[in-house]
């Protein structure tokens, strides 16, 4: 008798202690997916509660940000009211009266990443100051671009990234400057793609896939 008292006694701390590893376990793992805190694989979506969150680009880590909410648009469309009085005898009257409709149209949310391709400003150039755009099929954020070298761009010929300037809603320019010496021979500048790249669109959905790279541009200066 004294020996299974000793049995049940050791599985019921077995079973508590089994409950408490688990318990740390998922706590540390809720902990890990909060907002602004550092994750590893970019554009991966986690349910945190009521809240989901994606792995995006911040500077030049990558965090977890909260998706965007699904966008319900109430588009109204009102007939106006128009009153027609018809006279059908001198002591007579009909009123007619129209009525307004309200229609409510739910928007899904953006889950695809935009699609985005690297252009050159020229094939050649007699100045060492050189353009290249990254264009979008969506509006796209040009702040999570990084002037870096191998942040989100790696280049030959060139010293550096000037500036990374969103001209619109769906364009990234970068100015930049070529190495070229002024001895007249021709020098080829180039820009790509990082193993780094990273962008995303206004939903927060990254791109890490850049078409188009490599752009080149030839430069010569006298």
């Amino acid at each position: 008798m004294l020996k299974m008292s000793k049995i049940y006694a050791f599985r019921k701390s077995m079973t508590v202690a089994l409950a408490l590893v688990l318990g740390f376990g998922a706590s540390s793992a809720i902990a890990a997916n909060d907002v602004g805190s550092k994750c590893t694989k970019a554009g991966k979506i986690v349910t945190v509660g009521a809240t989901k969150l994606i792995c995006a680009k911040a500077g030049k880590n990558l965090k977890w940000t909260i998706v965007s909410s699904p966008v319900t648009t109430t588009v109204a469309t009102t007939t106006t009211v128009i009153a027609v009085t018809t006279t059908v005898a001198p002591t007579t009257t009909v009123a007619t009266t129209t009525t307004s409709t309200t229609t409510t149209t739910t928007v899904a949310p953006d889950k695809t990443p935009p699609v985005v391709t690297l252009l050159r400003g020229a094939g050649s150039s007699s100045s060492s100051t050189l353009t290249f755009t990254v264009t979008g099929n969506e509006t796209i954020v040009c702040s999570t671009l990084s002037k870096g070298y191998d942040e989100d761009f790696v280049w030959d010929k060139i010293s550096m990234i000037g500036s990374i300037v969103q001209t619109s809603t769906t364009v990234c320019t970068l100015t930049v400057f070529a190495t070229a010496e002024r001895d007249g021979d021709d020098h080829l500048s180039t820009l790509r793609a990082s193993a780094n790249f990273s962008i995303t669109d206004t939903a927060g959905n990254a791109q890490r896939t850049l078409l188009g790279s490599p752009q080149s541009t030839t430069v010569r200066r006298t």
